[in-house]
């Protein structure tokens, strides 16, 4: 593939640092701190410096009227003072000052807020408004934040919406309204059109006992009516009004700053945006450029310590990519997309296929992550390993009912931990033994449940977060021991919040990925700390490097708010970066094959390459599952699995 450089920028010899009580600037770069006035609170506020000669923004907390940030490239300043994504404040007024960043120099810059108006916002990770990343059409309407209750009145309606349709949408899904690609958008309805709606969604659901879900002709007719009622065809496009700020620790934000790498938009490449980032061995990153429905997916290659950029646009040779997971090998090279394996020296790319007329047919995988061995296991209908040493696959049903495999994990036994998506909790498969474990997580929901990714801790424990409740109001976090089988839960402290991913650092905590907000969680104290995003976005994925930074990616932000591109990361003591390197953890699941002694690289060829996953290795195993609920097997296995929930992204 055809590489372009992004940026090509050297960090700068090292000058001399002013004397400070703080911790010194990494060789060659400046730091920037202020004063921050106002003539009435308005909420937590945030600095954001972006530097525009390299793309690469700073956000750090305004704190008792101090702001600082460090370790920064030298530049130009476009430095902004503005509200906190996830709260009330998001609606003040930014104001935007330039400076100059030397090395080795600090610079001040103080800020006097100007506008202490705070608009009302909506709450939420996705954006309803504005920039559309549908190719040649107009903007969007800007979303009327409304309360809830008035935007979903009281009664048996609202409780059917709030158990049923928010397992898989959001609050503001239905009150938008607006022609959109999913999941913040949907098609406009009249009555009629409710009605097909409503009766095909609740044709596809059913309960974890494999019973199917049925309302009452009443039921049925009452909400038509209310659907048509409150978000007809000629309705206002509205989203739900954020009455309440999460709590924040204003200590835990005076310490902390991200740094994020951003690849803005253009006219060759106007719909960035980004879902996941991948360690390398030698400390740089791989990102996938989504490319949002525009022209422009592929690789992205990151060096964090200068800057430099390069861009491999993958034109999909006649198949979709996938653009929801990428995972580097050990060499540097990177898979992803369906599954696509890339060499950035060599420039050749290796599309794997499924067997079949016609040239064979796409690979759908949604998740990839090594093992100790080096070798590979995927989600894709089930469990798939890639062999390393014989360039060969094996696959595995789910044996659990409605099970889609989504995330993925390994712990430190190179067990299997797969989110099941369509279920009630997540599974455990050892391959040693040929063994699935489901862990029942979600027990105080009917419907409204959905666990999209799973993560594992330095003990081996696995932890996921329920994306959905009813009303979006009732999201937790899970832990499940794989030994005692105990599975404990705590409610996630944030309104209408949406949590996706779940990760462990290397020092016992785990964060979770949710909207707005990386959020980390102390067992031991059983503290949740938040911290703001720098862009109203959902976070789906999230990677921890050896130091315990958080990496994460604006995935919403780029694909409905018009933000590009971007690897952000969460450095939670600002005074203790010690390198910006993406310096991976060789005993954590994100990269354990980096220490395999006996591995060997597998060279991309610039070839299709066939394989045949048609016949998982426990045939059968689903159907079984199916007859002894008293359910009926498959007519055709090879259909795969109904989850509920089809189309998650």
């Amino acid at each position: 593939m055809k590489k372009l450089i992004l940026a090509a920028i050297s960090v700068l010899g090292l000058m001399s640092i002013a004397a400070s009580s703080w911790a010194a600037d990494l060789a060659g770069l400046g730091n920037l701190s202020g004063k921050v006035t106002q003539a009435k609170p308005v909420g937590q506020l945030t600095v954001y410096a972006l530097n525009t000669d390299k793309n690469v923004g700073y956000q750090v907390y305004v704190v008792n009227g101090e702001y600082r940030a460090t370790n920064m490239f030298p530049g130009n300043y476009e430095v902004t003072l503005r509200g906190t994504v996830g709260q009330m404040s998001w609606g003040v007024t930014p104001q935007m000052s330039k400076t100059k960043v030397e090395a080795g120099k600090a610079v001040k810059l103080d800020f006097t807020l100007k506008d202490t108006n705070v608009k009302p916002v909506y709450g939420g990770g996705l954006t309803y408004e504005g920039w559309t990343d549908i190719p040649f059409d107009e903007d969007k309407p800007v979303a009327v934040p409304v309360a809830y209750d008035k935007l979903y009145p009281p009664g048996r309606p609202r409780e059917l919406i709030e158990g049923i349709c928010m397992g898989c949408h959001t609050v503001s899904f239905l009150p938008y309204g607006v022609p959109r690609t999913h999941p913040d958008g949907r098609p406009t309805h009249d009555k009629d059109g409710w009605a097909i709606t409503v009766d095909r969604m609740i044709a596809r659901k059913t309960y974890m006992d494999g019973k199917p879900l049925t309302i009452t002709r009443e039921d049925r007719s009452e909400l038509i009516e209310y659907l048509n009622t409150n978000f007809g065809a000629d309705a206002t496009p509205r989203a739900v009004l954020q009455e309440r700020d999460p709590s924040l620790d204003t200590e835990a934000l005076a310490k902390a700053q991200m740094i994020e790498y951003r690849l803005p938009n253009s006219k060759d490449f106007p719909k960035r945006s980004t879902h996941h980032t991948t360690f390398n061995p030698d400390g740089t990153l791989w990102t996938l450029d989504r490319g949002s429905n525009g022209p422009g997916r592929g690789p992205i290659w990151i060096n964090p310590e200068t800057a430099e950029m390069e861009f491999y646009p993958d034109s999909g040779m006649g198949e979709p990519i996938i653009a929801e997971w990428i995972s580097a090998d050990i060499d540097g090279s990177v898979w992803y997309a369906g599954l696509r394996h890339f060499n950035r020296q060599t420039g050749k790319l290796d599309i794997y296929k499924q067997a079949g007329p016609n040239g064979g047919s796409h690979i759908g995988i949604l998740t990839g992550i090594f093992d100790s061995h080096g070798d590979m296991w995927l989600t894709s209908g089930g469990i798939t390993r890639w062999n390393r040493r014989t360039d060969t696959f094996d696959r595995w049903e789910i044996p659990a009912y409605r099970a889609g495999s989504y995330g993925i994990s390994l712990d430190s036994a190179d067990r299997v931990w797969i989110a099941e998506a369509g279920t009630d909790g997540v599974g455990v498969f050892d391959p040693r033994i040929q063994k699935y474990t489901h862990f029942k997580m979600i027990k105080d929901e009917k419907l409204a449940m959905q666990i999209r990714r799973v993560g594992v801790d330095t003990s081996d424990n696995g932890w996921a977060a329920s994306w959905a409740s009813t009303g979006m109001m009732n999201s937790k976090l899970f832990r499940a021991n794989p030994e005692t089988q105990k599975v404990d839960e705590w409610k996630i402290p944030i309104e209408y919040t949406n949590p996706y991913d779940v990760a462990g650092d290397p020092f016992g905590s785990v964060w979770i990925a949710t909207d707005n907000h990386v959020v980390k969680f102390d067992p031991k104290t059983q503290k949740f700390t938040l911290y703001p995003a720098t862009t109203r976005t959902d976070i789906p994925r999230l990677l921890i490097n050896k130091e315990g930074a958080v990496y994460f990616e604006p995935r919403n932000g780029g694909q409905s708010g018009g933000y590009g591109a971007a690897v952000t990361v969460l450095y939670t003591d600002k005074d203790k970066i010690t390198t910006l390197k993406a310096v991976a953890d060789p005993k954590s699941a994100f990269s354990r094959h980096f220490a395999c002694k006996d591995c060997k690289p597998v060279l991309p060829e610039g070839k299709v390459k066939y394989v045949d996953l048609s016949t998982p290795k426990n045939a059968g195993a689903y159907d079984k599952v199916l007859v002894e609920m008293g359910l009926k097997a498959r007519a055709n296995p090879k259909a795969g699995v109904k989850t509920g929930v089809e189309g998650i992204q």
